[in-house]
């Protein structure tokens, strides 16, 4: 297949790594720096004996003529990135941490996949990636395709080593993975830990089970079987540092606005730990100059 895909982010990177030894793949990205870097080297990984060569453009140069497209930037991107004249001709899969997309792409009138990632990633320049942790995507349908054309997507995108698998449901994988989110992702921001401090320390452990508590409360999902899920992740991924902690480490906007403020904005009752860790999150970006207000 040709797949674009656009951003090339710890995500996009591992991805057209993956993607490009089977298919042509095409990396969409901002800078000028990072599209020459990658149309003259290729991605570097280090599951891979040498750079994979990929085709590089700005993403204001996406045009028709492509089978798929992957699309990895952040939450906080979508809505410049929905405003441009975007080509109809293939469908799109999303790859977003959390769930506030999805009402922007149901208005957006594109085919649709969305998305979930269960690999560990760590850009370490605008070509190059670190695979950190094995795991998985998962997709599944969300507008104006049907399920056979989604899951001839996963068989064709799937490998051994880049398993990609279709789900019947994008609304139990969403939620399930906002929940990982949700805990894992601000606690570790907040106090610079790896993710196994949700194990380790006990405070940190308690302040996690009562996240995901009023998380699963609002998603009308099982606290039971959502937190030992929270507890594995952890656990596998403990070396790990989280999306966020990286962004609030690296002086970036988080996505806590599209995570825990997706709960924080759905929930019937008050969420106190979701709205002490929105706000903390929000301190730390205002102190590092990246949020305004």
């Amino acid at each position: 297949m040709k797949i674009g895909i656009i951003g090339a982010g710890s995500i996009g990177l591992l991805a057209g790594a993956y993607l490009g030894e089977h298919h042509e793949v095409h990396m969409f990205v901002k800078s000028e720096e990072q599209r020459s870097a990658l149309a003259a080297e290729g991605i570097t990984c280090g599951e891979f004996p040498c750079p994979v060569p990929v085709y590089a453009h700005l993403v204001t140069e996406m045009i028709e003529g492509y089978d798929l497209w992957l699309v990895t930037i952040k939450q906080h991107a979508m809505d410049g990135f929905l405003a441009q004249d975007l080509p109809s001709d293939a469908p799109y899969v999303f790859l977003q941490n959390g769930m506030g997309h999805l009402e922007k792409l149901a208005q957006s009138g594109l085919r649709s996949c969305v998305g979930v990632v269960e690999h560990g990633a760590l850009a370490k320049g605008p070509n190059e990636v670190v695979h950190k942790g094995k795991g998985n995507i998962q997709i599944a349908v969300y507008r104006r395709m049907d399920h056979d054309h989604g899951q001839a997507l996963s068989k064709e995108l799937h490998t051994a080593h880049f398993p990609v698998f279709f789900k019947a449901d994008y609304e139990p994988m969403l939620k399930s993975k906002l929940i990982i989110n949700t805990v894992i992702n601000p606690l570790t921001a907040l106090f610079s830990q790896p993710n196994h401090s949700i194990l380790t320390n006990p405070s940190i452990h308690e302040l996690a089970r009562l996240l995901c508590e009023e998380a699963c409360s609002v998603l009308g999902l099982s606290f039971f079987d959502e937190w030992e899920r929270v507890k594995t992740i952890a656990e596998t991924t403990g070396e790990n540092h989280s999306s966020m902690l990286r962004d609030i480490t690296e002086r970036r906007l988080t996505e806590v606005d599209s995570i825990s403020g997706y709960i924080l904005d759905h929930g019937k009752k008050p969420l106190p730990y979701h709205h002490f860790v929105v706000h903390a999150i929000h301190a730390l970006e205002y102190e590092r100059g990246v949020r305004k207000r």
